[in-house]
């Protein structure tokens, strides 16, 4: 057999397997590579083969912890269009009278299907034609709508959208908001759906009798008669007007929404239900926003230093990327530009998405003569030799100043300190020795303070009085602000609310313990507790000035003094409600069952570990009735 050797099909089949493997990753889990990257795979495509059977298929959902549905509403792809040059020359064969003019939201595509107005299932996009029911997860979500204020029977179709806010406060760990709700609404116990919106844009009756909107524009007031979130939609009667909107929202109006889109979707105003089954409708286009991403060249690599963490910044040649000027970029880790075979001197691929940091995507070349990064050997600070992890530079010297330094900026921050300047006192405070640590901050005086020819005697009062006027604190407040790390407030409140809600039970507490809440691995747990021990003693020292202490856990409550532990479905809650049900009435729950364990809640008698050890030592077994019975 003579194998052939065209290179244009040989091409072909690669980028066939290359649309094929990011599809599946933008669908299912989370993306490798930028939008705008994956655009460039599919045109190179549509150049060497126009009509590839590729162009005429959308994803297909993973997840096989679902029921699989029917849509009722083809959820097919959109021709899209990258520049003004190839809008118009679609607008040219299109005769339009109005153009309706929506964003194009960046989320997970979803059908909502009615029956006589009651809500009867949500099915994911999976291949366009049959996706998977998350109805348990998206009757979480608001905007969702149990009950319409009319009988209609159909579907109304909608964005999955993660607020830009809520991504920065809770899903900082993600890509982006898109990758974070993808990743809520596959979860099979639904944690985190509540966080997540509905916003609608489409809608279709099955009913032929009950024709409820006439065109595009009336669907959309359909859709907020009976109380929907609608996406944003003008009307227009000219092309080019439309390209002034895009370059207005790519250039300012974007970054001021609290969710992301990624262009416009434009279309008909006449419903046509025939082009709607199609693979990729004739009466609609996505105009994409210009691409995220630009080349240059990597010019040096700085360290910033944050405390004990050494971080690589990128120095590039400037660019002009999103409006702004480009010229430094993160690298986040030493292992980042090994992965990316970086040198001084590479064409880099440089993005900014949003108010995100510009980060290097890839390396396009690197000449022969680019040199090596070098990589910091020891600390600036204290001289110790620096720990390379790959992840993450650091020096390992628990008294290093640097770090001992950054420990205090982080109690000012973390209690909100005000008027006690960095610069004017808390640096020379620092220099002069005067204060080393936490509990040397509850021992100043004013007359500490006004020795420095930069403070006035008003300037140290307010100071002072800010510092002394906060009194108590949460547990998981007080242990974040010793800068432990990884170990933030929200981390620490997972554990305080399984239980361990003093300073000396979460001393006490093994890595096993600890790695049995929900949200806490073996490494975490690790980290917390070394961090505790090494801090331990400054942190009885600053119990002890009496300026400091710490909130006392509830001790009253109908479940005071008991402990409870959760195995297998609950039919009322989640296992998460259940445990917050237990603090708020004076309990402790814990994620295993342990020695003196008073309750194990179970609805079901099979023998699992937990069961069976419960058994074995004599724990009370009860039922989610029985629990409840208690409160």
């Amino acid at each position: 057999m003579i194998k052939d050797q065209n290179p244009e099909t040989e091409r072909i089949k690669e980028l066939e397997q290359q649309i094929l493997y990011h599809r599946n990753l933008y669908y299912n889990k989370s993306p490798e590579i930028s939008d705008a990257r994956y655009d460039q795979l599919e045109d190179e495509l549509r150049v060497l083969d126009p009509h590839n059977p590729l162009f005429y298929k959308v994803g297909q959902d993973a997840a096989e912890i679902f029921t699989k549905k029917e849509h009722i509403i083809a959820m097919n792809s959109q021709d899209k269009a990258s520049s003004p040059e190839e809008f118009l020359k679609w607008a040219q064969n299109r005769d339009f009278s109005i153009y309706i003019v929506q964003f194009k939201l960046d989320g997970i595509s979803i059908e909502l299907q009615y029956k006589s107005g009651i809500f009867q299932c949500a099915v994911t996009r999976g291949d366009g034609k049959v996706g998977d029911d998350v109805s348990q997860n998206v009757m979480k979500m608001k905007g969702f709508l149990p009950k319409l204020p009319i009988r209609f029977t159909g579907a109304v179709r909608a964005e999955i959208v993660l607020f830009k806010n809520l991504f920065k406060a809770k899903y900082p760990d993600k890509q982006n908001p898109r990758n974070a709700a993808a990743g809520i609404v596959r979860r099979k116990d639904g944690e985190g759906s509540e966080d997540l919106n509905l916003i609608y844009y489409d809608a279709i009756s099955t009913n032929i009798n009950q024709m409820n909107f006439r065109d595009e524009i009336d669907k959309i007031k359909w859709l907020k008669a009976q109380g929907f979130d609608t996406v944003t939609t003008k009307t227009v009667k000219e092309a080019r007007e439309i390209i002034t909107i895009r370059e207005e929202l790519s250039n300012k109006t974007r970054n001021e929404l609290n969710y992301e889109i990624d262009g416009l979707v434009i279309k008909g105003k006449e419903i046509d239900l025939d082009d709607l089954q199609r693979a990729r409708p004739m009466s609609q286009i996505a105009f994409k926003f210009q691409a995220e991403e630009i080349d240059t060249i990597l010019k040096d690599v700085e360290w910033s230093i944050s405390g004990h963490i050494y971080t690589p910044v990128a120095v590039l040649e400037p660019i002009q990327l999103m409006g702004s000027t480009v010229s430094r970029a993160s690298l986040a880790n030493p292992n980042l530009f090994r992965e990316l075979n970086l040198r001084i001197g590479s064409r880099v691929i440089v993005s900014k998405r949003g108010d995100i940091i510009p980060k290097i995507e890839s390396v396009l070349s690197t000449p022969e003569n680019a040199l090596t990064i070098e990589i910091p050997t020891s600390c600036e600070t204290c001289g110790s030799e620096l720990i390379d992890e790959g992840t993450r530079l650091f020096c390992p010297d628990e008294s290093c100043p640097k770090r001992t330094y950054h420990r205090l900026q982080k109690w000012i921050k973390k209690l909100g300190i005000k008027h006690f300047s960095e610069k004017l006192i808390l640096s020379k405070l620092f220099e002069t020795h005067k204060v080393t640590s936490i509990p040397d901050l509850y021992r100043l005086t004013e007359a500490d303070l006004i020795k420095f020819d930069s403070v006035r005697q008003r300037t140290a009062q307010k100071a002072l009085k800010n510092l002394y006027t906060i009194k108590e604190l949460p547990l998981e407040r007080f242990i974040a602000g010793f800068d432990i790390e990884g170990i933030g407030e929200k981390l620490v409140k997972r554990i305080v609310d399984a239980g361990y809600n003093t300073l000396e039970q979460i001393k006490r507490a093994t890595i096993q313990e600890l790695s049995m809440i929900d949200g806490i691995g073996d490494i975490t747990a690790e980290i917390l507790l070394k961090g505790m021990e090494a801090h331990y003693g400054e942190m009885q020292q600053l119990l002890d000035t009496k300026k400091i202490t710490i909130k006392s856990p509830k001790l009253t409550g109908s479940l005071m003094g008991k402990t409870f532990c959760f195995t297998g479905k609950l039919n009322t809650m989640t296992r998460k409600e259940a445990e917050a049900l237990v603090i708020e009435n004076g309990g402790e729950a814990k994620g295993n069952v342990v020695k003196n364990l008073s309750y194990l809640v179970t609805n079901s008698a099979a023998n699992t570990s937990k069961f069976l050890k419960a058994q074995k030592q004599g724990t009370k077994i009860i039922s989610e009735k029985e629990f409840l019975d208690l409160i």
